[in-house]
């Protein structure tokens, strides 16, 4: 599949991380982005959840220095954590050949507004008030805080 010919069902994302220093393009299935409430992940992400897409296999492409490291989840699995060593964004996980399945961070892609979850995954470790939030005053910027 080239660039030019995307796959039925296919979207192609392009992201960067904070500080712009790595930048990453890839083909992601919309239909297949989870929210993640694991405890991994609430500490990776310093706070209730992660939202990640599954990549097709071999379309991640990464422009810039990542670092990484593995972590052994509580399934057993290895998954390798990568980020941006400038400003300590987390971009994706996968495994360090590249070679098995990657999931990059919602988050960091320009097209996060239409990568709506379709599954939440580990369930049992989600924060109490995870489903309360709609009870919670909220503003349109940071008016609640004066």
């Amino acid at each position: 599949m080239s660039a030019a010919e995307p796959t039925a069902g296919l979207m192609r994302v392009q992201g960067a991380c904070h500080c712009r220093a790595v930048r990453l393009t890839a083909e992601v299935q919309p239909s297949r982005v989870f929210v993640c409430h694991c405890t991994d992940c609430q500490v990776l992400t310093g706070s209730a959840f992660r939202v990640v897409v599954p990549v097709v296999p071999g379309s991640l492409q990464v422009q810039g220095a990542v670092k990484g490291y593995p972590r052994t989840a509580e399934s057993g699995n290895v998954r390798w954590q990568y980020f941006c060593p400038v400003c300590g964004t987390p971009m994706y996980a996968g495994t360090p050949d590249g070679a098995g399945l990657a999931t990059v961070r919602v988050g960091v892609l320009q097209e996060r507004a239409l990568l709506q979850p379709t599954a939440q995954l580990w369930r049992r470790s989600a924060l109490p008030w995870v489903n309360a939030l709609d009870d919670v005053p909220a503003c349109e910027q940071q008016e609640l805080l004066g």
